[in-house]
């Protein structure tokens, strides 16, 4: 069942000095710093990425392998992020504990919809950072049929089985 994805809580990420600070709801101070990429995540079969980017901590974790585990806010060369609150939004989504799925998917727009993902849940970037992107109906018209030729499919392949007198495998129905 279809349930609607709430967009998460926008944080005030306050400027510190050459980096951004800010508390959730359940008290937890966050940081966003720049530094380059420490060299046990570096790239070991190519060439290294020594270029500074913006990354999220736990403020209140000084421990050095918190940057083994740190997220990316950017990779921009910026110097001010509240020029770009886009970024800022997206670190609100990271600090409520969505990280990238890495993939896509279609939505009507020139460019493709990230999916996040925080444990079973999937959702789009745009649904969470509060500003959904709507669907062309021809692309909905286009998945629903799609969706129906698979459900189609599978109904002809337990026939087939049935017709045989083999067993049907359990499948998830949702």
């Amino acid at each position: 069942m279809y349930t609607r994805t709430p967009s998460v809580l926008q944080l005030i990420w306050t400027r510190e000095d050459g980096w951004y600070t800010a508390t959730d709801a359940e008290g937890t101070a966050w940081s966003i710093d720049r530094h380059p990429t420490v060299p046990t995540r570096q790239n070991t079969s190519g060439n290294p990425d020594w270029r500074e980017k913006w990354w999220l901590h736990p403020l209140t974790d000084e421990d050095p392998e918190t940057h083994e585990t740190c997220l990316i806010v950017t990779s921009a060369p910026w110097n001010a992020l509240h020029r770009h609150p886009e970024v800022l939004r997206y670190a609100d989504v990271l600090v409520a504990g969505w990280r990238d799925a890495c993939w896509r998917i279609p939505n009507g727009t020139a460019t493709s919809e990230q999916v996040m993902i925080r444990g079973e849940e999937r959702a789009p970037l745009s649904a969470l950072l509060g500003t959904p992107i709507l669907v062309p109906p021809e692309l909905l018209l286009y998945e629903t049929l799609r969706a129906a030729r698979f459900g189609s499919r599978a109904y002809a392949a337990e026939e087939a089985l049935r017709q045989a007198g083999l067993p049907i495998p359990k499948v998830e129905r949702r």
